[in-house]
Parts: structure tokens; sequence; C-alpha cells
């Protein structure tokens, strides 16, 4: 019997690019799965109402019977934790709307993967720093109690596309702290809670068969394009509108 997957979608009001990531996934990668649920959240992050509208019509075009959250204030991290919390299939493809799969993702790579131990599969893009190692992991400092300072590398796991073992990803959405930074939580200090549950399993790296990346970032151009850009609080997942310099420059 294949093994069930939900999908849970994390989009904003962006319909460029997430008529491009649905296309993408479905060409690629949705096929390919024993589909369960459909979950989108689509926050009120960028444009007009108008334009979550049709990113709405967007998601029933592939997906009708697809649970569409639509809350009145953007934040990253309650959107993962809603959404995280209503699937209920063993396996999650967790996904955001500003992603492309550069080539067929398959069932059977990402089980293999998925062994005793591992929590997640991530999949590769060239944003992402592998160090050289099958897992990801994150750089932590701690400080015993004579004030020796000593560096770790943990389990880390991500909000990039990929797939969680469903227990796992719920136990998560039950704990992850809204406007913190939903990928952060795991490893920086900001939810022990989290962290206590994520840092026994690992989260695997999944490479291309092509080439080494599997999904392309597209969302960086469009926020570049738009003068968007990250908050300077690096632990809130919050972005803003920088407004053009005299000259046209950002």
């Amino acid at each position: 019997m294949p093994v069930p997957y939900d999908i849970a979608l994390i989009a904003g009001r962006r319909e460029e690019l997430l008529a491009r990531t649905l296309a993408s996934f479905a060409d690629r990668v949705f096929p390919n799965f024993t589909i369960g649920k459909v979950i989108v959240n689509i926050d009120p992050f960028m444009n007009d109402v108008a334009e979550g509208d049709r990113c709405e019509a967007l998601v029933r075009q592939w997906f009708p019977e697809a649970t569409v959250f639509r809350p009145r204030k953007a934040d990253f991290a309650s959107a993962v934790k809603r959404v995280w919390a209503a699937t209920t299939a063993p396996r999650v493809l967790h996904l955001e709307d500003d992603w492309l799969a550069l080539e067929p993702i398959t069932p059977d790579r990402v089980e293999a993967l998925l062994e005793a131990g591992v929590g997640s599969v991530t999949f590769t893009h060239s944003n992402k720093h592998t160090r050289g190692r099958p897992d990801q992991l994150a750089r932590r400092t701690y400080t015993t109690e004579d004030g020796t300072v000593r560096e770790v590398l943990e389990n880390c796991h991500s909000t990039s596309p990929g797939v969680f073992v469903g227990d796992f990803l719920r136990q998560a959405a039950a704990v992850m702290r809204p406007k913190m930074d939903p990928e952060r939580q795991f490893s920086r200090a900001l939810n022990p809670e989290l962290e206590a549950l994520a840092f026994p399993l690992r989260c695997v790296f999944m490479n291309g068969q092509s080439s080494r990346f599997l999904i392309e970032d597209i969302g960086r151009t469009y926020r570049e394009a738009r003068g968007i850009v990250r908050s300077k609080n690096r632990f809130r997942a919050i972005w803003v509108q920088v407004p053009p310099t005299s000259d046209g420059a950002v």
C-alpha cells in the first residue's frame, strides 16, 4: 500500500509565484504521490484581497476540496502552526508559494531516506548550506557552569520544501510559538520545548539526480524587485517594504 501524504502549503497574496509553484509541482511531484488532505494558508502578505481571492481560486483549480485558511493578520509562524496542526497523514509534503521543482520527486526516493531516527527530509536548493554533510545541522554555543564555552552541531529541521513524518510535524505544531521565525525555533534557543522534540531526530538532505539541487527559490528575485526585505529583528519572520530612493534604487 502506498504511504498517504498530506500537502501543507504556506502562501501569501502572490498570484504570479503561486501559479508557477503549483504548475511546477503538479507537473513533477504531485502525481507521483498518494495525496490525502491539501491544507493551505494564504496570509494577507503583499498585494490586496482580490489577489488573495485569485490565489485561493488557483489552489482550487488543482485541489477543489482543499482546506484554505485566510487569516486577518500575517504571521508566518502562526500559518505554519495552523496548517501543520490540520494534517493527519503519516507523511506531510511541506511547501511554500515560491519554489520550483527542478526534476521529478517520487515517494520511493523520499521513503528510502526516512529511516529510524529521521524526522524530516529537506530538498536541496542553491541557498542551502549542507556543510558537506548528509544531514542538516545548526551550530549552537553552550556555556557550562565553570564558564567553558563549547560549540555543538545540533539537528536542524527546515521549513524549505520537504517531507516531514506526520506525527513529528504535528507535535512540532503543538509547541511552535507564534511570531517567532518557525525554522529558527527548531535550533536557535528560542523554543526549548520544540528543541527537546526536534534535536533527537535527523533532517536528511535529498539531492537532485540530474544536478545537485532539487528545487529553485523564485521568491528572492520577486521580493528584491519590489523592495521587500526581512525585518532587522532576525528572530521574527517579518518582511517590510523599503521605499525606493530618488534614483529609483531600493
